[in-house]
Formats: structure tokens, C-alpha cells, sequence
């Protein structure tokens, strides 16, 4: 397998205004120019003393006149003031930006050609002094999406916490139109079924590619102790992505033997070992397809998390940043809702009154490390889906489970002796594991009889050694009678101890799937409820969602729920608009100035300059979180150089789970991208560039594009989540 590097990141261009003031390069204003009774000349004077960017005249919509009429921070009928910078992002250049004409929702997004509408006036005085510019945006020229035909094959890929697989479909063949499930080479664990492979991962002492699944773990376990110190094991790292704000390109997971690398090199690794299995899979079978690839990724994270996996899809040569269109991003309950859509369409569809009506249903996917819930509304006319509640869920997971399982075991035999185990004799820690993992799974309530683990003889010889008893005493000393030690050397767990072990895992995914039914606009909607996920195979997890819901939804499990996701996947490349919208799992924004008013922002926020109230660092929100986008929805803005030998306009986008935030100072607003526009292209003209920058919402990643509206050219446009 290669070696993956690490991408640089870009260089910066330079700014070419107020190098003077001596601050730094991703330090970049922006605001909105608006009528003014200063002069352009005093305006720049002014900006430059004061490190502060202030008011330029603009060109005043249809049916204002072009002479300044009001005074700063007062608005007219056609024209409301306000300002875009940051406190902390004042700088080396002047941006000035303000709303354009909301147009996403007629034309479909992408690239532009711009098109001036003409005033209703014979006047060609009139014309050219009263025109409204308007961006039209064409989205096959340079954002195109192929369609799935233009590919061969379809493949699903889902990195889970604890198991990994693949799935694909072939587009034209119209004798086989069946979902593959990845085949197995390599083994499998004992007493479990399993259709994917561990998500265990082990580089060389030299940080090479080695091994992944059961091939990496089975050569890590053979390994002698003081070797397998030296080795990079890898195991559950997925979790390292949930729900962090923080990922970037310099993010780093830790081996098993406590040594640290890129998390990039991990997640490209694996998705390597995945595209060669595939390709080796595929050319099983003949000539190597054109293949579409989907990864599908948890609805909670982030964009830096998305972000990342797209470049750890770069790295592993799934694609690259030239074709990014042969890999999509996938919603991993999205995908589940899409599986079980197909399946029960008839069901989730309700027949009324000789006229067929749109249904609702709950996906709630249960997988090693976390739960996703996501609701969704299928149309009787199209079948395509419309999401009525956003993303939800949290760490629940299975392996939290394993986690109480592991304090059980802690506070019998002793944490320090337990460590000690797992470190030296990894082997027998994981064999551990996999016997309660096979009990995990086939635990229900309604059984009386004892679950069996059977502890390895390493461990019962273990912690003889080192703690000078015997692992019978320890269970005695416990004082339990749920759990048993026999004389055969197994570990007896009562139904009841093991429910318990269960317990702090279920309570949560309980109050996540009561916090969404109990929705006031969800009241009465949701009609089903379907359950999938690996960890939706075990019973007592089903018997728990049926015992507080049944009540009140039809519950479905589908057969080979662990599945859900890949075949899902799958159906989901093969028809990317099946998805209709969306709901926006957090609030994004700009950071900017606003005029400062008395009464309603507070005191630390005001900032005088040249005789000018100012209230900094306020969230401009662009999208609030829960908000409905449908797909492809563009948000846009307007920008203007202040000097033609500009090269380049950096702006900070912001993200919060909040929908209150009013400053980018708040608890949990965190800076999360930066946008550049690259203004290289040469202009020809004195007059300064308006560039109108459009943030694409409603599909799985954020993107953006900028046209220059003179010229009705793309401008280089670069939105970076992990920058």
C-alpha cells in the first residue's frame, strides 16, 4: 500500500492596502458599502487612521437617487445601512460587502453569467443611471455533478467506530440490479455474524501502511509484547471526528502503544484498504468501471469533519480535487432513511380517501460509537424526501456498553491491573471483549439463565502473576451474587447485571428519541419509527425502543439492520436528488459590525472611530440551525476591493448549535472556515470589483462560489473548514 503525505496548506496571496498598520495577513475586514454623506476619499482617510473600515458610496437601487439623501445609520424605503467586519479581523485590506437580490430560489446554483435588468424608462439616461444587477447562475458549466449513469458502478463505503465495509451496485447492467456486499477474505470473529471487517487499522514501526481488519489484528495479537510495542495499532478512532469543532489538517490519534499520528494518514489508510478491496472485487469480474464514490459520515459532525474525510478520499486516490464529483458525501441515517424508504415505501405511504398521502417516519441509526436520529417526509407524487427535523443524537453507541463492561471489570480486579492487562497482553484483552460482545448482542430481558464470558487463560494467568490471587477470590470479594465464578474458568453475569450494564446507554438514546417526538410541529407526524444500525441487532435495545414507543409509531426493524447504511449508500449514489432538503445542523454566520445602538447592544461591544459608534464582533447569521434549505439553496453576498491591485479577500465564517447567539464572543460560537477569493485575474478597468460570493446550503457539505459581476467570470473561490 503507499505511503500517504500529508497536504500543505496553501500560501496566502497578499493584500496590498495598509501594510502600514502591521497586521496580520488572515486578518481581513469586510463591510457593506451603503449611502453616505462621506466622501469616498475621507472614507479611505478615515479607515486607514482608524483601523476600522467604514462607509463608501454606492450605486442606490431602482427608484432612489444616486446623490447621498440620508444620514449615516438612517435607512429609506430601498435601502437599509449596515456594516460586515470583524473587531479581530481588521487588516491589510478594505472589503466592503452588502446583500444582493435573493435569487437561489429560482435558478439552480453554480456558475454565473450576470444579466442587467433596465429600468422601465425610454431613457437610455435614466437606463444606464437606474439598472439593478442581477447574478444568473448556471450550475452544469462549473460546479457540474455527473449523474449516475455517466458512471459504471456505485460504491458505498461506511467507516464505522467498530466494524467497516463496502457495498456497491452496478449502473447499466440491466441483468443484475442487486446491492454487493463487500466479500469477506480475511475471517471473521468467533460466535459472531459479521458482513464488514474491524475498523482496526496497523502501521510499521515506520508509520507504513501494514494491515487493516482482521488481517491487522490478528498480526498485531501474534506479535511478542515487547514488539508489538514498537507496532501502530489503531482501534475506534472514528470517534475522534464526532462532534469537534477543532479538527484540522494537524489533528492527530494515538496508537494503542501511546505514540501519535496524523489523523489524515489514518482515515486515507483506511480508505485506501477499502478502494483496493473494492477494485480488486471489481476487476474480479472483468475490466476495472468508472466508479462513483459515496463515504458516508455521522449527520453530527461538522464541515471541518466532512471536510476532512473529503481530503482523506483525496489522499487514499479515490478521487481528487480536479474530479470531486466522482465522490459524494454521504448522511449516514440520511442513507438508512433512503434503504428503508425503498423498502416500506408501501407502508410509510398512506392510502386515504382514494388519494395517496405524503408520510412521515423516524431513522434512528445505532451504530458502535454514536446514534443519529433523523426525521423525514416521503411525497406520494415524486417519492423524493424532506427532512421536518434536524440531525440528532449523540456518543451512545454500543461501545458505551463496553465501557460500563470495562468498569464492571475495573472495579473487580483493579483499574491499574486492567490497564496494565490491555497493554501487555493485547491479544488476550481483545479476546476478552469479543466473548461480550457475543453476549452483548443476544441479551434480553426475558432471559433467567446466566450469560457465559469466557475470560482467556492469559488473563486468569495474569492476574495470578501479578496480583497474587486468583481471579476467583476477586469475584467473591465482589460480593455480588449477579456475578459467578465457575470451576470451568467462565465468568457468570445474571440477565439482570447485564441489563444494568446496558442501562446509562438506553436511557440516552431514549431521551434523544423523546426530545424529537415530543417536537410541537412533530405532534402526531410521525407515523414510523425504524430502527438500524449494528447495534440494533441486540434485543435488549429493541425490546427497550419497543417498551416506550410502540405506543405511539409502528416500529420496523429491517432484516440485516447492521446494512442499512452501505445498501443505503448505494441508493443513494445511483440518485443524489433524492433528497429534496434539508434542515441545518448548526448556525453559520460572519463576524461584523453593525452601526451601534443605545439600549439594545451592550457597552463592551462599542467601538468609536472617526466620531462613529460601532457595535464589533456581531454574528451575522446566514442560516440558523434547524432552518429548512432545500438543496442547493445560495445565500450571497457582495463584495468590493478597495484598491484594483487587490489580490486577494479572505473572509471568517462562524458556526453554533445556537439559534440566540448574537456575537461571535459567545459561549460556543467557534470560527470554523475562512473563504478566499482569489482576485489574481487582471482588471481592466480603474473602477473597483464587485464580487458577489454565494454559500451553497441545503446539500451534505457547505460550498461556495464567486462570480465578478462586471465580467460575469468565475473568481477563484476557496471555502476551507480546516484551515
Amino acid at each position: 500500500m503507499k505511503d500517504f503525505p500529508i497536504p500543505l496548506h496553501q500560501s496566502k496571496g497578499e493584500l496590498i492596502l495598509a501594510e502600514e498598520d502591521g497586521l496580520a495577513d488572515s486578518d481581513v475586514s469586510s463591510i457593506s458599502p451603503t449611502s453616505s454623506c462621506i466622501s469616498q476619499t475621507d472614507s479611505l482617510i478615515q479607515a486607514f487612521n482608524s483601523q476600522l473600515c467604514v462607509l463608501t458610496p454606492r450605486m442606490s437601487p431602482v427608484g432612489c437617487s444616486s446623490e447621498c439623501s440620508v444620514e449615516l445609520g438612517k435607512e429609506t424605503d430601498n435601502l437599509v445601512e449596515e456594516i460586515y467586519i470583524a473587531k479581530h479581523s481588521i487588516a491589510k485590506g478594505i472589503i466592503y460587502q452588502n446583500n444582493i437580490e435573493a435569487y437561489a430560489a429560482k435558478i439552480p446554483p453554480n456558475v454565473p453569467v450576470v444579466e442587467l435588468q433596465e429600468a422601465l424608462s425610454k431613457s437610455e439616461k435614466e437606463i444606464k443611471n437606474n439598472f439593478v444587477e442581477k447574478v444568473i447562475v448556471n450550475v452544469e458549466q462549473d460546479r457540474k455533478t455527473n449523474r449516475s449513469e455517466d458512471f459504471d458502478v456505485v460504491v458505498s463505503i461506511d467507516i464505522g467506530t467498530t466494524y467497516s465495509g463496502y457495498a456497491f451496485a452496478y449502473t447499466k447492467s440491466p441483468s443484475d440490479k442487486q446491492i454487493h456486499m463487500m466479500r469477506q477474505t480475511e475471517g471473521s470473529d468467533r460466535g459472531l455474524n459479521n458482513q464488514k471487517v474491524p475498523t482496526v487499522l496497523l502501521l510499521s514501526p515506520e508509520e507504513k501502511f501494514h494491515s487493516f481488519g482482521y488481517a491487522a489484528r490478528d498480526f498485531y495479537h501474534d506479535l511478542d509484547p515487547s514488539d508489538a510495542k514498537q507496532w501502530l495499532y489503531f482501534d475506534k478512532f472514528k470517534m475522534n471526528l464526532h462532534n469537534n469543532m477543532d479538527v484540522n489538517r494537524e489533528s492527530q490519534v494515538m496508537a494503542q502503544n501511546g505514540h501519535s499520528v496524523s489523523a489524515l494518514t489514518v482515515f486515507a489508510h483506511t480508505l485506501s484498504y477499502m478502494r483496493w478491496q473494492v477494485e480488486k472485487e471489481l476487476r474480479d469480474q472483468g475490466r476495472l468501471p468508472k466508479v462513483r464514490w459515496v463515504v458516508t459520515v455521522p449527520a453530527l459532525w461538522t464541515q471541518q469533519a466532512k471536510q476532512f474525510i473529503r481530503e482523506s478520499a483525496y489522499m487514499a486516490d479515490i478521487c481528487s480535487p480536479e474530479t470531486a464529483d466522482h465522490l459524494l458525501i454521504a448522511l449516514e441515517p440520511e442513507a438508512a432513511s433512503v434503504c428503508c424508504r425503498n423498502l416500506h415505501f408501501d407502508q410509510i405511504i398512506q392510502f386515504n380517501t382514494n388519494r395517496l398521502r405524503s408520510g412521515s417516519y423516524m431513522v434512528v441509526d445505532c451504530g458502535g460509537g454514536t446514534v443519529d436520529i433523523t426525521v423525514h417526509t416521503v411525497s406520494a407524487q415524486t417519492g423524493t424526501l424532506r427532512e421536518l427535523h434536524k440531525a440528532t443524537g449523540g456518543p451512545c453507541g454500543s461501545i458505551g456498553v463496553d465501557k460500563e463492561f470495562n468498569d464492571l471489570l475495573d472495579t473487580i480486579f483493579g483499574t491499574s491491573f486492567m490497564r496494565r492487562f490491555q497493554q501487555e497482553r493485547p491479544a488476550a484483552y481483545n479476546e476478552l471483549m469479543l466473548s461480550f460482545e457475543a453476549r452483548k448482542r443476544s441479551t434480553t430481558s426475558f432471559r433467567s439463565t446466566p450469560l457465559n464470558i469466557f475470560p482467556p487463560f492469559a488473563f486468569i494467568d495474569f492476574f495470578r502473576k501479578v496480583s497474587g490471587i486468583e481471579v476467583e477470590a476477586a469475584v467473591k470479594e465482589y460480593g455480588r451474587p449477579e456475578l459467578t465464578w465457575s470451576n470451568e474458568g467462565i465468568l457468570k453475569i445474571h440477565p439482570s447485571l447485564m441489563y444494568q450494564l446496558f442501562q446509562p446507554t438506553l436511557n440516552k438514546i431514549i431521551e434523544h428519541i423523546e426530545a424529537v417526538l415530543s417536537t410541537r410541529r412533530l405532534d402526531d407526524t410521525i407515523s414510523h419509527l425504524f430502527l438500524v444500525g449494528g447495534f440494533s441487532e441486540s434485543q435488549i435495545l429493541q425490546e427497550a425502543i419497543r417498551e416506550n414507543f410502540s405506543n405511539r409509531v409502528h416500529i420496523i426493524i429491517p432484516q440485516a439492520v447492521s446494512l442499512s447504511v452501505l445498501k443505503g449508500g448505494v441508493l443513494y449514489g445511483l440518485n443524489p436528488t433524492i433528497v429534496s432538503s434539508r434542515r441545518v445542523t448548526h448556525t453559520y454566520g460572519l463576524g461584523v459590525v453593525k452601526p451601534f445602538i443605545n439600549g439594545l447592544h451592550p457597552l463592551d461591544k462599542l467601538v468609536i472611530r472617526g466620531g462613529q459608534k460601532w457595535c464589533v464582533d456581531v454574528l451575522e447569521r446566514l442560516v440558523e440551525s434547524g432552518q429548512a434549505v432545500s438543496v442547493g439553496q445560495i445565500i450571497s453576498k457582495k463584495f468590493t476591493p478597495a484598491s484594483t491591485n487587490q489580490r486577494e479577500i479572505i473572509l471568517q465564517v462562524y458556526a453554533t448549535l445556537s439559534k440566540t447567539a448574537q456575537f461571535i464572543t459567545d459561549n460556543n460560537v467557534y470560527k470554523c472556515g475562512l473563504l478566499r477569493l482569489n482576485l489574481s485575474e487582471k482588471n481592466d478597468t480603474t473602477a473597483l470589483r464587485e464580487i458577489v460570493v454565494s454559500l451553497v446550503f441545503g446539500g451534505t457539505e457547505v460550498t461556495a462560489f464567486a462570480v465578478d459581476s462586471s465580467t460575469g467570470c468565475s473568481v477563484k473561490t476557496t471555502l476551507d473548514f480546516m484551515d
